[in-house]
């Protein structure tokens, strides 16, 4: 079984689509709300997809753990959001969180231990940038080093979407 949170108008085929906010006339997506728990089982999925919800959230922890339980060993949880450097990370007045190349490391194998008692295995994260010269500048500096390039570059060489994929 595959899960997509907060679905809203972009229901996806071969999910079941959840929303907190479901949209008026949509009879394939289900009420649902990370952060209080959604009413399946301890390991009901293969994968869970969160595309540009995450930081519209107020607890992200609480959803980690949320979908941690949700998981079936070995599955995985894909997350989409805008880079903090991104004008699509501030246009939106609903997002509560602007994240980082670095923000859900926090929630793998080998991190702090104070935000989960089980934490995912692996963690792969691909950052996105515009075309043109800046963004290939951008990528050469990200790719020397993306602590750098976070730390001291990223104002200037924007990014704009990045991935994570963790698995339980």
């Amino acid at each position: 079984m595959r899960l997509n949170v907060g679905a809203g108008n972009h229901r996806l085929p071969g999910y079941i689509n959840i929303d907190k906010f479901v949209p008026l006339n949509c009879s394939d997506v289900m009420f649902g709300d990370i952060e209080e728990g959604i009413e399946f089982e301890d390991n009901s999925f293969d994968e869970i997809l969160l595309d540009n919800v995450i930081e519209h959230l107020n607890d992200i922890p609480r959803a980690m753990r949320e979908i941690h339980r949700l998981l079936k060993p070995g599955g995985i949880c894909k997350i989409i959001t805008p880079h903090f450097t991104s004008s699509s990370s501030w246009v939106d007045p609903t997002h509560r969180f602007h994240l980082s190349y670095f923000s859900l490391d926090y929630f793998a194998d080998g991190s702090r231990d104070n935000y989960m008692d089980s934490k995912f295995g692996t963690l792969k994260k691909r950052l996105s940038f515009p075309g043109g010269l800046f963004g290939i500048i951008g990528r050469l500096i990200f790719w020397c080093s993306p602590t750098s390039w976070e730390r001291s570059w990223c104002f200037i060489f924007r990014a704009s979407t990045i991935r994570f994929e963790l698995e339980k």
